[in-house]
C-alpha cells in the first residue's frame, strides 16, 4: 500500500492522544525523522513518516486492515515508542529494537481504543508468522510471535514483565531499579535462542492452526488472571491459588535445579503485561515530561526554579492593570522573527507599572558547550525545557539561547534548545555584532553568558583576548565564568555584573531568576 505524506498526517490529526496521556499533548509527522520520540523542549510527541510509509510499502494487498486502520495501529505503535522507550535504546541493535516492539506493544496492548497490534503483524507478514531460517529470525518468532521452545518463551515472558515499567522517563535506559541491565538480559536471551534454534529448529517454524491473530487490544481491559497460562498453570492456580501456582518457582521462573520451567502455553499465544490499566496510565502520564537524566536532587532543584519563574511572571500579571493587554501584539512586523523561523512576527509595545515600560522580557543565554561542561549538560537542558515551557505559556517573555564551542551556534527552534557538549571554545571576531542583534527593540533585554573553562581555548597566535572577551562587558549582562577567564578581564569589567566560579548550573538558575525578577519585579 502507497501512503502519501497528507493522507498519515490526516489521520495524524485525528489522533486523541491528550486522552491516552492525561493532558494536552501535540502530535506531529516529521518527514525526515529517523525514529518517533518525544521532544520535551516543544512538549510534543513527533512521528516519523518515513518508519510508517515503508511499513505501508511492504502491507500485502491481501491485508484485512483498511488504510486508515493500518495507518493508525502504526501510528499508536510509533507513539508507543515514543512514551515507552528511552532514547538511548532506539537503533541500539537488531534484538533489542525487535524486543522493544513486542514489549511497548504487550504492555500497551489494552490501552488505546480500537487498535490491534497483534492483528496487524500477521498482516504485515501474510497473515503467518515468517520461516526461521537462521538465529534472527528464529529470535522475531520466539519474540513477535511467541513461538520457540518453553524455556525461550518462559524467558521472553520474564523479561517482558522485568522491564514493564521502563519508559523515556527512566533514569537509565538500560536499567530498572532493584532488577537487574535490560541490554544484559536481552543479550542472554539472544544467546540462548540461537542455542535452542540450534538444537531444535522445528520448535520456531510456524505450524498450521498455531499462532492466530485475536482481537482483543480494546481500551481500559486489563490482563484477566490465568490469560495467557498453559493447561497446567491455570488448573494448578484455580485448585490452589496464584500463590501455590509461583512455589515450584524463583524470582527468575526458575524451577528447582535453577533451570528455567519448561512453559506448557499453547504455542503463538499473545505475551500478557501484568500491569493493569490504571498502572499504565499512571506511567504513560509520568513518562512525559520528565527528567530521565537527573538525579531526585536536581529534579527537585528544577521543580524548583520552575515554580519561582511562574510565581514572578504570574504576580507581574495580577498586579499590572494592563496584564490582559500584555498578550496583544501591537502589529510591527518583525523580520529577525522570520529569519529565526520563530513564530512570534510581531512586536507589542505595553506601558505597565514598575521599571519595566515594556511589560515584556527578552533573555539570551549564550552557554559554553565544549567538552569539559558535560557534566553540567542534562541539568542544562532541564533548565532550558522549563524556560521553553515558560515561553509557550507567557507572550510576555521570549529568549534565545545560542551555544558556543569552537563554533557560535545560534539555536533557531525551540527544538535546537538542547545541548551536546564537545570541542573546545573560541568567541568569533563578530561577536559585538552578533550580541546587539540578539537586543530585541520595545522589551526589557538580559542577557547571561556561561564559560566553564578558557573561553579561547581553540585560538592559536597573536590574538588581543582581553579585547575579544571584553565584548560581554556590557548593561544588562551577566558573565558567569570559570576563573581561567579572569586573564582575559583587563580591564576589570565595569558594566556587566561578573560572577567567578566553577558552581556553573547553580548560578545560572540564581542569575535566571534575577534577571525575571528584575524585569517583572
Amino acid at each position: 500500500m502507497e501512503l502519501t505524506f497528507p493522507m498519515c498526517e490526516s489521520i495524524v490529526s485525528t489522533l486523541p492522544i491528550g486522552f491516552y496521556t492525561g493532558r494536552r499533548i501535540c502530535i506531529t509527522l516529521d518527514r525526515k525523522a529517523e525514529t518517533s520520540f518525544y521532544d520535551p523542549m516543544e512538549d510534543k510527541i513527533v512521528v516519523s513518516y518515513p518508519i510508517i510509509a515503508h511499513r505501508m510499502q511492504v502491507m500485502p494487498e491481501t491485508s484485512t486492515c483498511t488504510q486508515e486502520e493500518a495507518v493508525r495501529s502504526m501510528l499508536y505503535h510509533e507513539v508507543s515508542h515514543a512514551i515507552l522507550t528511552p532514547a538511548k535504546a532506539l537503533n541500539n541493535s537488531f534484538h533489542v529494537n525487535c524486543f522493544e516492539d513486542e514489549r511497548i506493544e504487550t504492555v500497551l496492548r489494552h490501552y488505546y481504543h480500537d487498535v490491534d497490534f497483534r492483528k496487524q503483524l500477521y498482516d504485515i507478514h501474510g497473515g503467518h508468522a515468517p520461516k526461521a531460517k537462521d538465529a534472527q529470525s528464529a529470535y522475531f518468532n520466539a519474540v513477535r510471535f511467541g513461538l520457540g521452545t518453553g524455556k525461550v518463551q518462559n524467558e521472553v515472558k520474564r523479561i517482558l514483565n522485568k522491564y514493564a515499567k521502563l519508559n523515556r522517563a527512566s533514569r537509565r535506559w538500560y536499567e530498572e531499579p532493584c532488577a537487574g541491565k535490560y541490554e544484559e538480559d536481552l543479550d542472554n536471551l539472544w544467546n540462548l535462542i540461537r542455542k535452542e534454534f540450534k538444537a531444535n529448529p522445528e520448535e520456531f517454524q510456524p505450524q498450521e492452526g498455531e499462532g492466530k491473530p485475536q482481537e482483543m487490544d480494546k481500551m481500559g481491559e486489563s490482563n484477566p488472571k490465568g490469560k495467557g497460562k498453559g493447561k497446567a498453570e491455570k488448573k494448578e492456580a484455580q485448585g490452589n491459588g496464584e500463590e501455590k501456582a509461583d512455589e515450584c518457582e524463583n524470582e527468575n521462573g526458575e524451577g528447582e535445579d535453577g533451570e528455567p520451567e519448561e512453559s506448557e502455553s499453547y504455542k503463538g499465544e499473545p505475551h500478557e503485561c501484568e500491569l493493569s490499566s490504571d498502572e499504565v496510565k499512571k506511567m504513560v502520564s509520568a513518562s512525559l515530561g520528565g527528567h530521565p537524566d537527573l538525579n531526585e536532587a536536581q529534579v527537585a532543584k528544577l521543580t524548583e526554579f520552575q515554580k519561582t519563574v511562574e510565581m514572578i511572571i504570574g504576580n507581574f500579571n495580577k498586579k499590572n492593570k494592563g496584564g490582559s493587554g500584555i498578550n496583544a501584539y501591537s502589529g510591527v512586523f518583525n523580520p529577525r522573527a522570520v529569519v529565526r523561523k520563530d513564530y512570534r512576527f510581531f512586536e507589542r509595545a505595553m506601558t505597565t507599572q514598575g521599571n519595566n515600560k515594556f511589560g515584556t522580557c527578552h533573555l539570551n543565554l549564550i552557554i559554553d558547550s565544549s567538552g569539559s561542561f558535560c557534566n553540567n549538560v542534562p541539568l542544562t537542558n532541564g533548565i532550558l525545557a522549563v524556560l521553553s515551557e515558560i515561553e509557550r505559556k507567557n507572550r510576555n517573555f521570549s529568549m534565545d539561547v545560542a551555544f558556543i564551542n569552537h563554533e557560535f551556534h545560534l539555536c533557531e527552534s525551540v527544538r535546537e534548545r538542547k545541548m551536546v557538549a564537545n570541542g573546545g571554545n573560541d568567541i568569533p571576531n563578530d561577536m559585538k555584532e552578533i550580541l546587539m542583534k540578539l537586543q530585541k527593540p520595545q522589551t526589557c533585554n538580559y542577557n547571561i553568558v556561561l564559560f566553564d573553562g578558557d573561553a579561547i581555548c581553540n585560538r592559536w597566535g597573536n590574538y588581543d583576548g582581553n579585547k575579544l572577551f571584553g565584548v560581554f562587558d556590557m548593561k544588562q549582562t551577566t558573565l558567569i565564568t570559570d576563573p581561567e577567564n579572569e586573564q582575559y578581564m583587563n580591564p576589570p569589567f565595569t558594566s556587566a555584573k561578573v560572577v567567578v566560579t566553577r558552581n556553573y548550573t547553580e548560578e545560572l538558575i540564581d542569575h535566571i531568576i534575577r534577571a525575571l525578577t528584575i524585569a517583572f519585579g
